[in-house]
């Protein structure tokens, strides 16, 4: 038993070493490393022009939920293949657009499985604008998608590289890098330098608790239906 115990300690030990050694944002730490060549977005226009139109909504969050959302666009700008930006030239528009409205019906359902609420938003407020039907449908996948474990393959090739990139780069942001998918630490580290966390993961647990008013078991349970294999 002794000898069990022994071993669980040094392999929790090792694998806790690790852990922290590969996720110095989690920590504090700073990777030492440049960050010249990196494109970072503290703006970009389709992504605010949509933003806005929700920010009474989402009322004192928004700051917050528009830096997670440049954030993830920067992630995806690293993660997009350049075949994708070719085939589709206005891809990180389209992502941008997505993004917007990928969380928002947390604030203006005030649903935790927010995912087809979200997308039901989005279709609203594009119902007058000039994308083509294969682009909303890209821009529905990336938000119904987005919590996908798995590679999403429904598509054609450049459309699913495009709505994995948004993908990948979620899971980055909303596990502090945790799960990254490739993604240089340095690159991190840089966006959040560049884009304040400003509260964003605090706001999330904060949301589930006030939205399960009082049941957490219950209100877990429905906010873990956004998840998928």
């Amino acid at each position: 038993m002794l000898k069990f115990l022994g071993i669980f300690a040094l392999f929790t030990a090792i694998a806790g070493g690790v852990f922290y050694q590969n996720n110095p944002l989690l920590f504090g730490q700073r990777t030492g490393e440049s960050h010249d060549g990196y494109t970072i977005y503290d703006h970009y226009g389709p992504l605010d022009d949509e933003l806005f139109s929700v920010a009474g909504s989402v009322g004192n969050d928004f700051t917050a939920y528009r830096n997670h959302c440049l954030r993830v666009l920067t992630f995806t700008n690293y993660l997009l293949p350049d075949f994708v930006k070719e085939t589709i030239p206005n891809a990180m528009d389209l992502a941008a657009t997505a993004l917007a409205y990928h969380d928002v019906a947390l604030w203006t359902d005030k649903k935790l499985n927010y995912l087809e609420p979200s997308k039901v938003r989005m279709d609203r407020a594009l119902g007058g604008a000039s994308f083509t039907p294969q682009e909303l449908k890209i821009m529905e996948e990336i938000i119904l998608e987005h919590h996908k474990v798995t590679d999403f393959t429904a598509l054609s090739e450049a459309e699913n590289a495009l709505i994995n990139a948004v993908r990948k780069a979620d899971w980055a942001d909303a596990s502090f890098g945790v799960i990254r998918f490739g993604l240089p630490v340095s690159l991190l580290e840089a966006a959040y330098d560049e884009i304040n966390e400003a509260g964003f993961h605090q706001i999330l647990l904060d949301v589930l608790v006030r939205i399960s008013a009082g049941n957490l078991f219950q209100g877990t349970t429905e906010f873990l239906k956004i998840f998928k294999w």
